[in-house]
């Protein structure tokens, strides 16, 4: 396992480095993994891990994507890539979901036929954290998932997370935590969506840290896809054009929010777990409990009365929490590298 890590750090050692007075955004990313207990990013780009996003592939290539994660389509751990990978189908996904919400539009714009709303609401809902959750699918590189296995957890981990809030909220009201406003979601919501995650998911077939991430990521999409629907109905009860203001906004934000922040704390549950059965004691775990606590103040503070203009609360919020979930991410990809070097004696 040694020469794993051994193996791991010279790979990222031999990219680039930069100088040595460390940029601006360097320095932000290195305080915030230390701050959440998570490891130092080391070698990471942005332009390498999406760099394929643009470049044309086969509708073949598409079907291949995702025919994994079943007993006969997970691939043996000696044929498994450890590099960082270069997901490209989240990039059309949201294309494609896109085009066809522009079309709901137009057609409900053209004709304001009652009967398009429906299909309005739950595309424009669902397309950009579908588009997410197809991100983290695609940095899942075990490929030990399938796809009915992700629809289950956005929709069955959606309600379930949904409802549990709810029971949370109204255990918030009896105990007189309502001074809290908005803020108070982030103390009710992400223990409900983890909670939901830990009965939803507990066995010891999916033990990776990037298995966690995922899961998370499949429960956030639903909690943030019903949410968003339910916002859009009750804006469209009095205004249609509240309603798809509604949609935009809660879109162009859904990446920076409910889906990242249930994403790096089931990635940090997955790393303390591991191959074990899901117990409360593994919350007393500072590599989880620092995490999951930086997710409940991003939160709280997210639906705070602080206003900064053109969205930048929101962008220095989601920024940050993406540098955790890079952070588990290099975890992970460290993890299946001592694995397969374990296995195979490499």
């Amino acid at each position: 396992m040694e020469n794993a890590k051994d193996d791991f750090n010279k790979q990222q050692e031999d990219k680039p480095h930069e100088p040595e007075h460390q940029n601006f955004a360097s320095k932000v990313s290195d305080y915030v993994t230390d701050w959440a207990g998570t490891e130092r990013l080391k070698g990471f780009s942005l332009g390498d891990v999406f760099s394929e996003a643009l470049k044309r592939h086969t509708a073949e290539e598409v079907e291949d994507y995702f025919t994994v994660g079943t007993h006969t389509t997970t691939p043996p751990i000696e044929k498994v890539e450890t590099g960082w990978p270069r997901p490209w189908m989240f990039l059309r996904t949201f294309l494609g979901a896109a085009f066809v919400y522009f079309i709901f539009v137009q057609a409900w714009k053209e004709y304001e036929n009652i009967n398009l709303v429906p299909g309005l609401i739950i595309v424009g809902s669902f397309a950009v954290p579908l588009s997410a959750l197809i991100f983290f699918f695609e940095m899942n590189v075990r490929h030990n998932v399938s796809l009915y296995q992700i629809i289950r957890l956005v929709f069955l981990g959606g309600i379930v997370s949904m409802t549990l809030s709810m029971m949370f909220f109204q255990i918030g009201d009896s105990l007189a935590l309502d001074w809290l406003g908005a803020s108070m979601a982030g103390i009710v919501e992400e223990p409900g969506k983890l909670l939901a995650l830990a009965i939803v998911v507990n066995t010891r077939r999916y033990h990776y840290t990037l298995n966690g991430l995922l899961f998370g990521a499949a429960v956030g999409t639903g909690f943030a896809a019903f949410e968003s629907a339910g916002y859009a109905f009750y804006a469209g009860l009095y205004n249609a054009d509240d309603m798809l203001d509604s949609i935009m906004q809660r879109g162009m934000l859904a990446p920076f929010g409910h889906i990242v922040w249930t994403a790096m704390c089931a990635g940090a549950l997955w790393k303390v777990k591991a191959q074990r059965a899901f117990s409360f004691k593994m919350l007393a775990d500072q590599r989880f409990y620092r995490v999951f606590l930086m997710a409940v103040l991003m939160h709280m503070i997210w639906n705070s009365p602080i206003y900064l203009p053109f969205y930048l609360k929101y962008f220095a919020l989601g920024a940050a929490a993406w540098v955790v979930v890079f952070s588990l991410i290099q975890g992970g990809l460290r993890q299946i590298q001592e694995e397969k070097a374990r296995l195979t004696g490499g």
